[in-house]
Parts: C-alpha cells; structure tokens; sequence
C-alpha cells in the first residue's frame, strides 16, 4: 500500500469541513432558542431515520448481503456475527434474554445501524482512494495484548481460541480490523485534533478554578440537645415511615456448577517428555546470570571517598574505612544476590571484573562517588529441570485445562439438553454442584456473611440467579475471569419486614438521630437569622458556642475535605453574590453548618499557561466529537443506503 499523503487524497473534503463546521457553530447558538432546539431535534431524527430500519431502506444487493451502502456491501454473516456478539454480551447481564426479547428492543437496529456506519466510512474512503494495507491489519492484530504469549509474542493458538471463543471467523475480524483502521484515518482527517480558541478555553479555566473563602460555623447534630424520650406512638409512627430500613431483602436458594481450570486439573495427564519438551523450548528462561553479594561506601564527596581508598591501601579493613567514613556523612551500603544489570554500566564494569574480598578504586556514577568490595560470587548457571518440574506441571495443566474448559461447557450444555438435571449434567463432566440456601441482591447470607465466599465470580453468578425464574436453569455463563457457571434456582423467599420487637434498637437509635439532625437543624437556621439581623457570624457562633473555622481555595467543582466542607456547602458559597453575601445552610459529616462567603481569588490563565494549554486542546477534542458526528450524519445524507429483505426476513425467521 502506497501511504497517503492527507493533503492531496483528502483536499476534496475541506468544503465539507467548512459547511460542518458553519453547521455546527450555528446550531450551538441556535439551540439556546425554542426554534434552534426544535432544529437540533429534527436533525437527531434525521440520523436515527437515516441508519434505522424505515423506508429509506429497498431492496437490493446480492443474495449473501443483507444490506449496501453504495458499492460496499453488508455480508450476512457479518450481520449475523455481530448479533450474536451483541447477545453474548447483554447476556452476561440478563442471562434469561432470548433472541426474541432482544429483536423487540430494538437490537437488530442497534447492530445495524452500526454496521452502515461503517459501510458509510467505507464507501467515502472508496471514492477518496484512501484504502488500508493488508500488512497494516497485520500490524495491528499481532500488538493486541490478548493474543500475545507470556514472552510478548503473538501466539496463533490463542488468536484463534480467542476468536472461536467470541464466534468469529479470521476474516470477519479481520474486516472489523480494517474497517477500524480506516475509520481512525477519515474521522481524524476531518474532525482534526485542533485546539479550541484561547479565548473560550480561559474564560472556562478562569469560571473552574476561581477560588472562594468562608467562614463556616459547625452545628453538630451529636451535641446535647434535649430530645426527649420518644412515645411509643412515635416509635411505632418512626417504624412504619422507615419500613424500608426494616425489610429483610428478598433471598434466592440456589445450586450452581462451576468450571474452572483449576476444578479438571485432574484430568489433564502429562508425561514428563511433555514437561522435558515445554523445558527445552524455553530453556534460555531458566539462565539465571552471575550474582554477586557487594559492600559499597557511596558519597558525593570525591576528597572523603579517596581518603577511603587510602585507608584501605594502608591496611584498615573494609568495615573499619566504611565505619569511619559513615560518621563523616558517608553512606554503607549491602547489596545481596546483585546481576551486574542491575548496576549502572561504569559499576558492573568494575564490580564484575573483582575477585571476593578485593575492593575497588574510585569508581563515579550518576550517584557520586563510590568504592566497592566483593564478598561473595554466585556463578551464572542453568537451573535444572528437577527444580521447576512441578512449576512446569501446573503451569501446563493450566494450560491445558484452560483450552479443555470450552469443549466441557458444551458437553454441559448437551447434557442438559438433553433433560439431565443440573446434578446430573455435573457427574457426566465430574465436577460437583454446590449449594448456597440464601442469597440476596449484594452476595450476602441471611446471617449476613458473603453468601459465596471470596468467589471472583460471585458478582456474575448473584446477576444471574436474580435474572432467573425460581425452579429454572440459567443459561451458561462465561465469566470475565474465563470460567463458566450454571445455576438452578431452587426458591425465591420475597422481602419482609421484620417485627417492631427484633429491631427495636435500631429504630430508637434512628428516632434519636432523625430528633438529633431536627435539632441541628433548626439551630442552624437560628443562627442565620441573627447574621440577617446584623450580627456576625463569629460572634453568634461564639455565644451559642458553635467552632468557626475559616477555610480557603475552595472550588466550584472541587473535593474538599476540610472540616465543615459539603458539596452543599460550596454551591450555596458560589450561588452568594461577593458585594452582599448571604448565610449558607447545609448538611455537613457532623451535622449542619452556617456559612459566609469571605473572599474570592480570581483564577488567571497566564499564571498557569502548561494546564490553559492543556485544557484548549482538551475542550478542541470535544468539539472533534461533534464535528465527527456531524461527518457521519452528512454521508448518511449522500449515499444511498439498502436492505436485502429476503435476507433479512430469513434471518428473522432463523431458530
């Protein structure tokens, strides 16, 4: 492939960029009025027309297309590939989703509608003589880290599991990898990566990063207030308003089956010619370098490391000179088990070169000056086979477990077709079912413990067992972690609330917060009328005696965790008018707090020109975005788009 150059294969498309940037400019503006947002709504309907399923679609195509987009043609199996991706997916979620369901919410217009947008990339790069090498679809498959082996290189095993794994075929993949590409190359062409104008990023940095400080009196809702002893017609009345707070949740019985590696290693068998093989081919895995066990004397002192020297060339031992030179502000260092990587190349030079129990001269690094000594040598050896033969074990019987896991899960899915129980579906693979008598929405017991252990599954496998019916099997699962799951769901025990008697503790201690939280609230609003009335806010605070604390830099979008702070309390400082403030009243951690705004610090752009920068080209991406999508809208408008159907319908009507 000849690469293009952007300036002549895509000068035709300046025009364009023109009218969608006009475009998009005056429907900004123009949706800030009744007529600009009735505009923006038609051409939303437009786009969603343009790539539905309505009449702009006909017939045509060959058999095997189920739709065109000008020359470029939609493969039905293509279509069909992409489907059942999708349905894999949402299943994950709602396992009990049937096609059916899915083709009623719209799905096969989701996969469609996408699918036309890429033909419609496809098609203008066609007519624009912009085309994606096959060495570049290469490229890009063999970096995907999902299909790289454990020494970083592609592994065509694991490509090809991995696309049996989600139903596709080389080819399709490879198409979904081109259209990528090709896509990347258009919609970066047109859209751009242009900042957005300095003034309109400064006015934004100026409005996120003004600072304000106030004042702040805290009202905690633990202080003595005088509450009183509620009656049992508020404790009733309390219980009833609360229910929710007293409902015991809905638990599932369930019996699931799990497939891991880990639960058929035993049925994986392997010699040890399979183990001494694996051992060869990745023998230079198993080198392990010279080592070296070395003391150091390190200092940025050229005169006091020297003067070491020469106390070792008079006779003092290595441990005298390091001892010496440690109190006059050098460093000792131990360095065990070191390869001379591991070492900045002008000290492995000369530590590698010792023999033991010999020190080095002057020896100067990016880390200053240093003297070495060696005290042990550790030759670089080959470790044996005998040594990493068990590691060797598992690891390839995980391995091979891993590769087994898919052709067992079919092997369930048969059984249970063919009318075994859940139980009996586990004996004919030899893995056992496991019983879990109550479950609720979070994974947890009824006696409130994680009703599935530490299971990394266990999210997946509880979204499961509340998207099935009670007495029904779910579909099987592929988990995120690569295992599979079944599970019946054996009873459905429905919310209930407890009795009055069995939590009367916690709706006292309710009652007395909800009381205690009335009270501070109303202390609160006490205190902002007398700021109303003229007195200040610490005055009033120090005779109700309230703590006031001052705090600065507080952001209109920002996190604080300042005492007296809430996200409350910042949008009531920045809603205040600086000329003439107003009380602040909100929830806080402790209670309620009163707050004045007492200064604002205007954010200057040119005092942080690195994040105004940043920002101008983080605002510019955004509005590449919309002009990408206001791109592809006008190709829909430009080509002609169809459908097959006869394909379609047979599609449909396809068990």
């Amino acid at each position: 492939m000849r690469l293009y150059d952007p300036k002549q294969r895509f000068r035709g498309i300046n025009p364009l960029f023109q009218w969608v940037t006009t475009m998009l400019n005056a429907l900004r503006k123009g949706s800030k009025t009744w007529t600009g947002k009735i505009i923006m709504i038609v051409a939303g309907m437009a786009l969603v027309i343009s790539l539905g399923f309505g009449d702009v679609f006909r017939s045509g195509g060959s058999s095997a297309a189920i739709a065109r987009v000008g020359d470029v043609e939609i493969p039905t199996t293509r279509f069909a590939a992409e489907f059942r991706r999708e349905m894999q997916r949402i299943q994950r979620s709602i396992p009990t989703l049937t096609t059916e369901q899915a083709i009623s919410m719209g799905l096969v217009d989701q996969v469609m509608n996408r699918l036309v947008s890429e033909a419609l990339i496809a098609e203008e790069a066609e007519n624009l003589g912009v085309s994606v090498a096959d060495i570049m679809v290469r490229n890009e498959i063999l970096t995907q880290n999902v299909f790289l082996n454990e020494d970083g290189e592609f592994d065509r095993e694991r490509y090809e599991l991995a696309l049996q794994r989600a139903r596709l075929t080389p080819e399709i993949y490879e198409d979904m990898i081109r259209a990528d590409i090709r896509s990347d190359q258009l919609i970066h062409t047109v859209a751009g990566n242009r900042a957005a104008p300095r003034a309109l990023s400064d006015a934004l940095y100026r409005f996120r990063n003004e600072a304000r400080a106030a004042r702040i009196a805290i009202i905690p809702s633990d202080a003595v207030h005088d509450i009183g002893t509620p009656s049992a017609s508020e404790i009733d009345t309390y219980y009833n308003e609360h229910a929710a707070s007293f409902t015991a949740p809905e638990y599932r019985a369930i019996t699931y089956l799990l497939l891991t590696p880990e639960s058929i290693l035993g049925e994986v068998e392997l010699s040890d010619a399979d183990l001494m093989a694996q051992y060869n081919a990745h023998a230079a895995a198993y080198d392990t370098p010279e080592q070296r066990d070395v003391q150091q004397i390190l200092s940025s002192d050229e005169a006091l490391i020297r003067e070491g020297r020469n106390m070792l060339n008079a006779g003092q031992s290595f441990e005298q000179v390091a001892e010496a030179l440690s109190a006059r502000g050098a460093t000792e260092l131990e360095m065990g088990g070191i390869e001379r990587a591991g070492l900045p190349a002008e000290a492995g030079d000369v530590v590698f070169q010792l023999a033991v129990g010999t020190a080095s001269d002057l020896v100067q690094t990016a880390l200053g000056w240093h003297i070495f000594q060696v005290d042990e040598i550790t030759p670089a050896r080959r470790i044996a086979f005998e040594e990493v033969r068990d590691d060797l074990l598992r690891e390839m019987s995980l391995d091979a477990a891993v590769d087994s896991l898919y052709r067992l899960s079919t092997v369930l899915e048969d059984e249970l077709a063919g009318g075994a129980s859940l139980e009996q579906a586990g004996q004919a693979i030899d893995i056992e079912t496991v019983i879990i008598p109550s479950l609720d929405q979070r994974g947890q017991s009824a006696s409130g413990s994680p009703a599935l252990g530490e299971l990394p599954d266990a999210r997946e496998i509880v979204q499961a067992a509340y998207n099935t019916e009670s007495g029904a099997d779910s579909v099987l699962v592929e988990t995120e972690a690569g295992n599979y799951f079944l599970l019946r769901v054996d009873s459905i025990t429905p919310p209930a609330l407890r009795s009055l008697d069995s939590v009367r503790l916690q709706v006292l201690d309710g009652w007395s917060k909800g009381a205690r939280n009335n009270q501070a609230e109303r202390a609160a609003n006490s205190l902002a009328e007398r700021v109303r009335g003229g007195e200040s806010l610490a005055a009033a605070a120090q005779a109700a005696r309230y703590d006031v604390v001052l705090v600065n830099e507080l952001l209109r979008d920002g996190v604080s965790d300042e005492r007296g702070v809430s996200r409350e309390i910042i949008a009531g400082i920045f809603a205040q008018n600086q000329a003439a403030p107003e009380p602040v009243i909100g929830r806080i951690a402790e209670g309620y707090a009163v707050a004045m705004l007492s200064g604002v610090t205007a954010a200057e752009p040119a005092n942080e020109e690195t994040y105004a920068k940043q920002l101008s080209i983080e605002i510019g991406r955004e509005r590449g975005a919309d002009i990408s999508a206001l791109y592809r809208y006008s190709l829909s408008t430009r080509h002609e788009i169809s459908t097959n159907q006869q394909a379609m319908q047979a599609f449909l009507n396809t068990p």
